[in-house]
């Protein structure tokens, strides 16, 4: 395990279940090259997830530039082999061929979690500085749930810090859990400062009271036979309008 890596790890801007199995490989690396070799059924086993779903994260990963994946040949009389992973900004960089190795084979009675113990000499590209892995910047992948929050509470993202990103995250969990959509979440604000012109809005305030605001949206959109809103309601109007006038 790398505290090191650990630490990236924990860093990257990635959904929870994604970052789940970085930090697992993570645990798994080693610190000085970035490699790891974990089977996928001890990963899943770790996160508390299915295969075919740590699969997917893992893709997810590859994507994002935050790994690179080398698939292994399955050696004569061996059973199905661990792929080797190294992290963004670690490790091999050499393509295909890999880096130089000496492989002790260990037995599991998993064939998922069989692998090999791997002796890793640093290359010789990382150690003239020719990194081009870690060369190539990551993009941020849209996130119109992300976008539409700081546009309404009014963010600037480039300005905010590791505790501020926090906080818009974790208002963002759980509208996901309720399936919000960009829309849902322009409505009720503008419900917010309809109710509360004077305070202003944060992403944990929208969330706290977005059970309300769902109610308040309601009740304006309600209108009387004549037409008018109920909320905005008079007498007067209605019996003008009732008798065709206006």
């Amino acid at each position: 395990m790398s505290l090191d890596l650990m630490s990236w790890a924990f860093k990257q801007d990635i959904e929870p279940p994604a970052k789940l199995v970085l930090l697992a490989l993570a645990d798994h690396a080693n610190g000085q090259t970035g490699l790891c070799i974990p089977g996928q059924k001890a990963l899943a086993d770790q996160c508390s997830m299915s295969v075919r779903t740590v699969q997917r994260h893992l893709n997810t990963l590859e994507s994002a530039g935050l790994i690179r994946r080398e698939a292994r040949m399955r050696g004569e009389g061996r059973g199905r082999t661990s792929d080797r992973y190294w992290l963004r900004d670690q490790g091999d960089t050499t393509g295909s061929a890999g880096p130089t190795r000496q492989t002790v084979t260990t037995n599991t009675t998993n064939q998922d979690d069989q692998h090999d113990t791997v002796v890793v000499a640093e290359p010789e590209e990382n150690r003239k500085g020719n990194n081009t892995l870690a060369a190539t910047p990551r993009q941020r992948k849209p996130d119109p749930l992300w976008d539409t929050m700081l546009a309404v509470c009014g963010i600037d993202g480039s300005t905010l810090t590791k505790t501020g990103r926090g906080q818009v995250n974790a208002a963002l969990k759980e509208l996901r859990e309720i399936g919000a959509t960009p829309a849902d979440i322009e409505s009720k604000a503008k419900a917010y400062r309809k109710t509360w012109p004077d305070v202003s809005l944060t992403p944990s305030a929208l969330v706290k009271h977005w059970g309300s605001l769902a109610v308040k949206a309601a009740q304006v959109s309600r209108a009387c036979e004549c037409g008018q809103p109920l909320d905005k309601h008079a007498d007067e109007i209605h019996d003008i309008l009732m008798r065709g006038g206006l």
